[in-house]
C-alpha cells in the first residue's frame, strides 16, 4: 500500500461529522516515558507509563442547527465523546477511535480573512480495569443513510481476538430516523454462515456516539460486519471495530 495524500482525512466527532470544516487535523498517539535511570547505569532507562491521546483539530468556523460551533461549544468541557479519525472515512480504511473530552475551543480570527476555530481533546476514560486510550481498526461501515434491516457495510478480516486481547466498536449516529439496533458480529470465513453476535449497540433513539462494550478473547474468528437488526425511519450511520 502506497502513501496517502491528506485530502480528506476524517473526523467523527460523536453524531457529527467535522471533516467538512476542517482543514488541519492531528492525532498523537502516546505513553508517558517514565525514567527508571538507576545508580551503575550508563545510559537512560525509561518505561512506559500511561496511555494517553490528543486531538488537535483546525478549520473555518460555522454556525447553524447542526455546525461545529455549537457542536464544540457544547462538548467543551463536558462528557467524554465517542470519536473516530481516519485518512478517507471509507470501508475498509484504517481507523483510530478513542472516547475524549473536549478542553479547548477557539475562535475569531484576523480581519479580512475566513473565521477560524481550533480544539483540542484528550482521552478521558482512565478509570477502571476496561481503559483504553485508543484502538487501531477498520471502518466497517462508512457514513450512510440505512433504513432496512440486514447486513451493511463492508466485512473485513480483523484477525482473531488473543487471549489477553479485546474486540472493541464504536457505532456513530449523525442523524436519526426513530430507532435503529444493529450488532457487531463474527464468522470463521467471509460467508457468515456461522456468525456470532459479539457487541450491540441500541436500541439508540438520538444523535450521538455509542461505545460498544468490549469483549475479552480469545475468540478464534477472525471476519466481522455490521448488522442492523432493528430499524424505524431512515438513519445515517458510521461503524469502526479494531481489536486490542
Amino acid at each position: 500500500m502506497g502513501s496517502f495524500a491528506a485530502n480528506n482525512v476524517t473526523t467523527w466527532f460523536s453524531g457529527y461529522d467535522m471533516t467538512g470544516d476542517l482543514n488541519s487535523t492531528a492525532l498523537a498517539l502516546q505513553y508517558d516515558a517514565l525514567d527508571a535511570t538507576t545508580y551503575g547505569c550508563t545510559a537512560r532507562v525509561r518505561a512506559a507509563g500511561l496511555e494517553d491521546v490528543q486531538l488537535n483539530e483546525a478549520g473555518f468556523w460555522q454556525a447553524g442547527a447542526v455546525a461545529v460551533d455549537p457542536t464544540a461549544f457544547a462538548a467543551l468541557g463536558g462528557a467524554s465523546q465517542v470519536v473516530s479519525n481516519s485518512n478517507d472515512g471509507l470501508e475498509p480504511s484504517v481507523a483510530y477511535f478513542y472516547r475524549a473530552r473536549e478542553f479547548s475551543y477557539q475562535t475569531f480570527g484576523k480581519v479580512g480573512e475566513m473565521m477560524p476555530f481550533q480544539l483540542t481533546a484528550q482521552s478521558a476514560r482512565g478509570t477502571g480495569l476496561a481503559a483504553v486510550a485508543a484502538v487501531r481498526g477498520r471502518v466497517l461501515k462508512t457514513k450512510a443513510s440505512v433504513s432496512a434491516t440486514g447486513a451493511t457495510g463492508t466485512s473485513f478480516q480483523l484477525g482473531a481476538v488473543g487471549a489477553g486481547q479485546f474486540l472493541y466498536g464504536a457505532f456513530h449516529e449523525f442523524t436519526v430516523g426513530t430507532s435503529i439496533t444493529a450488532v457487531l458480529e463474527s464468522a470463521p470465513d467471509n460467508t457468515f454462515g456461522a456468525a456470532t453476535t459479539r457487541i450491540t449497540f441500541g436500541p439508540i433513539t438520538a444523535v450521538g456516539g455509542t461505545w460498544g462494550a468490549r469483549v475479552a478473547g480469545a475468540i478464534t474468528d477472525t471476519w466481522y460486519r455490521l448488522r442492523v437488526t432493528a430499524v424505524t425511519g431512515t438513519h445515517s450511520i458510521a461503524c469502526v471495530a479494531g481489536i486490542k
